[in-house]
């Protein structure tokens, strides 16, 4: 797929931030191995991918997500290991050719933490990061661990409250579920 930079880039910056932030974040996910057979992948089988604006031509591939996230449902998962780490992370992403926005499911070491996020083409030299709080968070996942190559079949629910760098509260809602086949990305 098309322009998976912006995503790539948000996905390596999370994984720079300090152990001790991500320990204390993380929480342990579940496993159900049955996960896979839930009548809402077998529909999706049904359903084409939807169309990023930035790409020319119709998906060819099937629907990877069944999820709301803040009260939206266009978004594909681009779940990628990169070299040289142990970390998957799984991209619930919206591509409009000039922004993008949804969120990460960073996954190390049998705990995860899910981080909305959105980026656009305007750069600005001051802007601070914004901080989460509030978090609840559900993740359910087919397997316990993850090779490149792998499919994988997950369900998740949360909700974050960011504080951006203007003051401003933006209450974060996500629910639904998610596939993929893990990429390696050198």
């Amino acid at each position: 797929m098309k322009f998976k930079i912006p995503a790539l880039v948000f996905s390596v910056f999370l994984l720079s931030c300090s152990k001790e932030k991500i320990k204390s974040e993380r929480l342990p996910f579940s496993v159900d191995e049955n996960l896979k057979h839930n009548k809402i992948f077998k529909q999706m089988e049904s359903e084409n991918e939807i169309q990023m604006m930035i790409e020319s031509e119709p998906p060819k591939s099937k629907k990877t997500t069944k999820l709301i996230f803040n009260e939206s449902s266009g978004y594909v998962c681009e779940p990628v290991f990169w070299k040289n780490t142990d970390t998957l992370n799984i991209n619930i992403v919206n591509h409009t050719g000039f922004t993008s926005g949804g969120f990460n499911i960073n996954i190390y070491d049998n705990r995860y933490e899910v981080s909305p996020y959105s980026m656009s083409d305007d750069i600005t030299d001051h802007e601070k990061p914004s901080t989460f709080k509030n978090p609840k968070q559900k993740l359910i996942l087919n397997k316990s661990s993850y090779h490149p190559n792998d499919s994988i079949y997950g369900y998740v629910e949360f909700e974050k409250t960011e504080y951006d760098s203007y003051g401003n509260v933006i209450p974060h809602k996500g629910k639904g579920y998610f596939r993929g086949k893990i990429e390696y990305v050198k």
